[in-house]
């Protein structure tokens, strides 16, 4: 009789572990299969204004999405803070209403007050980027009101697990700015482009809010947003850190290089990045699945090996063709006139490699509480910042920074793999409703 409750404990234990293992395939396969179609269309954007715009008017625009997505940075910690809010919130449909109607009016508040910051500022903006069209910033700080509110909105999808609804939010952003940047650029030239972006990230930004309605239906349970981000302060300051390595260093290169290197840069940039958004799945779906089983006691380990394992092959594939066949690679995302900056593409995309292991080891310690990392992180990313600054005679003098920055980025982030803090809860901020 013992024999045959222990067979059938097993047995329903084998399940249950089955049945984890089969929801995590496929929130992974819906996440993957949604961001690479995203991806696919943001390149088919950049692309697009590649032969709409020349060699200097692309440098102008990369700097300036790049601008856009520096100042956006912190809505990315956002999402990561309110992800793991929205899963432990998940089983209670009242706190959760709570929860996404204070997002709400956080997202409205934060979007609008940094588009108008930039829009009155963009003359002095301009004259700093060296751009002489104040015009194309006040289209980035329209940008910026939807590439902030995008990440709040989302961090509600990922922590509910609604990755359907999250996989087309980040379609229909790829969709938008790839339709109209170029139709709007060949109008247009940059300015087009630059409102074409704008006009794209608002798209989403509507699907995204309509996507989220579900959550927000319940009774109102109000919680202190204040005591939420004392809480978050540290993975606010690592999310931070990670996405100011990945963009920070096409806007100086914009101010130090001369106009035709820093396109020629740029497009580099854009290129090797590609490796950083096709990895993005892999910390998008270990973020509330590691939480989640952190919670409940559950070990965490395996599901880490697998991320770091997929991601470690991802990266060195594509390490190895960029390196190969670095002209091939640039020219066919770009078109001929980039060609130059092939001699860029070897080490940059090395860069992107290690930074992107960094982010799926960083959000692992983030899911289980490990917060030793950050202070290393953030005492990296200065010096990286401050590397530049001092050292930018050359693209060759930007690459090998970056090179090294990011390699000690992922040494830094391995500090806090081991064993979670006594107390530690699992994924991120502590909070009290």
């Amino acid at each position: 009789m013992t024999q045959t409750v222990n067979d059938t404990s097993e047995a329903l234990a084998a399940t249950a572990s089955d049945a984890k293992r089969s929801r995590v395939a496929a929130h992974a396969g819906i996440t993957f299969a949604g961001l690479m179609f995203a991806n696919v269309m943001q390149f088919v954007f950049y692309a697009l204004v590649t032969r709409t715009i020349g060699v200097e008017a692309y440098g102008t625009f990369s700097s300036l999405i790049a601008f856009v997505l520096i100042l956006a940075a912190p809505a990315l910690i956002a999402q990561m803070v309110v992800a793991k809010l929205a899963t432990d919130m998940s089983v209670d449909p009242d706190r959760l209403a709570g929860l996404v109607r204070a997002i709400d009016r956080v997202t409205v508040m934060v979007a609008l007050a940094a588009g108008f910051a930039i829009v009155v500022l963009s003359i002095p903006l301009a004259a700093f980027l060296h751009v002489s069209d104040p015009v194309l910033v006040v289209f980035a700080g329209l940008s910026l009101c939807g590439a902030i509110a995008l990440p709040f909105l989302r961090g509600v999808l990922q922590g509910t697990s609604a990755f359907g609804a999250f996989a087309l939010s980040n379609v229909s952003e790829a969709l938008g700015k790839a339709l109209f940047a170029p139709v709007l650029g060949l109008v247009a030239g940059v300015r087009g482009a630059m409102a074409g972006l704008a006009i794209g990230y608002a798209a989403a930004t509507a699907y995204t809010f309509f996507a989220g309605v579900p959550h927000r239906r319940g009774e109102h349970v109000p919680f202190s947003l204040r005591t939420i981000a004392r809480s978050s302060a540290t993975v606010a300051l690592a999310v931070f850190c990670v996405n100011v390595l990945l963009l920070y260093d096409v806007v100086l290169a914009k101010r130090y290089l001369d106009a035709n290197t820093a396109g020629l840069y740029g497009a580099a940039a854009l290129a090797s990045r590609a490796l950083f958004a096709v990895i993005a799945f892999i910390p998008t779906v270990l973020l509330p699945q590691a939480a989640v089983r952190a919670a409940r006691g559950e070990r965490t380990r395996w599901l880490f090996v697998q991320a770091l394992v997929v991601t470690t092959v991802i990266a060195a594939v594509t390490v190895t063709v960029f390196s190969l066949f670095p002209r091939l690679v640039i020219t066919t995302i770009t078109r001929q006139i980039f060609a130059g900056g092939a001699a860029y593409l070897g080490t940059y995309v090395y860069a992107i490699a290690v930074l992107a292991l960094a982010n799926v080891i960083a959000t692992y310690n983030i899911a289980r509480g490990r917060m030793r990392f950050v202070v290393p992180l953030a005492c990296v990313a200065v010096g990286e910042v401050v590397s530049v600054v001092l050292r930018h005679r050359s693209a060759a003098d930007f690459l090998q920074t970056i090179a090294i920055g990011h390699t000690l980025a992922l040494l830094a982030c391995a500090v806090s793999l081991g064993r979670s803090a006594p107390g530690a809860q699992s994924g991120a901020p502590r909070t009290t409703a």
